[in-house]
């Protein structure tokens, strides 16, 4: 589980990233013995054959760095990194940090799967899907989901990892609609298409950067908040309410999801989101 989390908390895509955690599988890197007795050009080898090119080379020395922290500080087995822990959470959080490659993308990554071997890390749901859960009625306090799913951390699991693609789902109904705009093709349409494209792009993006860069906050801060995203959500379906029934239906979906937000912006027991707090916090970082 903490290869997937390493393996997919890098801005790339999904289908890229699992085929390249089901090579190390495949390979047997998932048995920390044999992942520590593997040279660097293996490793690099088989992350190409993965299709994990870009990354591949520091990829490969996350791995091998891995396997010698798990072997030397916790004796070959992470499950004593739990253990170490005291199974507490965010001592567990901050331990399984020291591991190269693990921000906190990547952190949250994990602990949506491990929760369901690890009982004491849940009830567990990363800050963006948890907004996502909210917006779909299930709410936001824990505890009470945890409880709904009778304290099932293995179901628990399910529902964070689902949310996350909630959250890529919007980015890719853009997309589509955006590629709907060609037909039939004018050069408003044509435009107007482009621009809804690049618009997925960056909302469907967001959820695999492992830290959002700080120019993104400076030139797209109405993404990181309720009102904001929720005025460019409605913005984007509306231009692309016409003509054909695709446009309408995913125009009509971003819309809705769009009115969402707008209506947890006014929900004062609602916190905003974790990463807005992150953009005030850079800004004032920079101002200093």
């Amino acid at each position: 589980m903490v290869i997937d989390a390493m393996l997919k908390s890098r801005p790339i895509s999904h289908d890229l990233s699992q085929r390249a955690v089901n090579k190390v599988i495949e390979v047997g890197y998932h048995d920390i013995q044999k992942l520590g007795e593997s040279s660097w050009e293996e490793r690099t080898m088989v992350l190409k054959d993965g299709g994990y090119n870009r990354y591949r080379e520091q990829g490969a020395t996350n791995l091998g760095d891995l396997a010698e922290l798990i072997n030397e500080k916790y004796d070959g087995d992470l499950n004593n990194l739990l253990k170490k822990a005291h199974n507490d959470r965010d001592e567990t959080r901050q331990l399984i940090k020291e591991i190269k490659g693990l921000g906190d993308l990547g952190a949250d990554l994990f602990f949506n799967n491990v929760q369901s071997v690890w009982p004491s890390i849940a009830p567990f749901i990363d800050g963006r899907s948890l907004q996502t859960a909210d917006k779909a009625g299930i709410g936001t306090d824990l505890d009470a989901i945890y409880a709904d799913l009778g304290h099932d951390s293995t179901r628990m699991s399910r529902l964070a990892n689902g949310l996350r693609i909630v959250n890529i789902a919007v980015g890719v109904f853009m997309v589509l609609g955006g590629i709907a705009q060609f037909f039939p093709a004018s050069m408003s349409t044509i435009i107007v298409g482009v621009y809804v494209i690049i618009f997925g792009i960056i909302v469907g993006g967001l959820e695999f950067l492992p830290n959002v860069p700080d120019y993104v906050y400076r030139y797209a801060s109405f993404l990181f908040s309720f009102l904001g995203r929720g005025a460019f959500y409605i913005f984007v379906g509306s231009i692309m309410l016409h003509d054909n029934w695709f446009r309408y239906v995913a125009g009509s979906i971003i819309g809705f999801i769009g009115l969402g937000y707008l209506a947890l912006e006014f929900i004062p027991s609602i916190e905003p989101p974790s990463n807005m707090r992150e953009a005030d916090q850079s800004w004032g970082a920079e101002q200093v």
